[in-house]
């Protein structure tokens, strides 16, 4: 089965401290852009050097190994809205968790499963999309 990985299931792959995510059941493993948009952003966060490097060389490993990357287009803007419509239905706050959103609304674009490790962040979007836990 072909799945789009959400960034905290990407980040889980390379960090030591994680626990390795259950992928076993997945053939094809996509990764939106938006995930290295995200990625690309939390380089620039750490304050010393040595954590910085980490960074850089955990984001060249995870870009070796993940070379499906799906862009976000104008068909994942009209699932956006779709998942915002969702989310204020059942009372969330539309402006939140912009990027778990967004990636959502990719996987929802094209028809893939969302592979995540923080559920919490998407529940609310539970029959629109198929959620994977790994």
């Amino acid at each position: 089965m072909r799945a789009l990985l959400d960034t905290s299931a990407v980040i889980a792959v390379v960090r030591p401290d994680e626990p390795t995510p259950d992928l076993g059941d997945l053939s094809e493993l996509a990764v939106s852009t938006l995930t290295w948009t995200e990625l690309a952003a939390g380089l620039y966060t750490p304050d010393d050097a040595a954590a910085m490097a980490v960074r850089l060389d955990e984001y060249a490993r995870l870009r070796a190994l993940f070379v499906d990357t799906l862009p976000y287009h104008d068909a994942c803007v009209r699932a956006y809205q779709r998942i915002l419509t969702r989310v204020v239905e059942r009372g969330g706050q539309p402006k939140a968790h912009l990027f778990d959103r967004m990636i959502a609304a990719t996987a929802l674009a094209f028809n893939l499963p969302l592979a995540t490790r923080d559920r919490g962040d998407i529940r609310k979007l539970a029959g629109l999309i198929e959620i994977l836990e790994v």
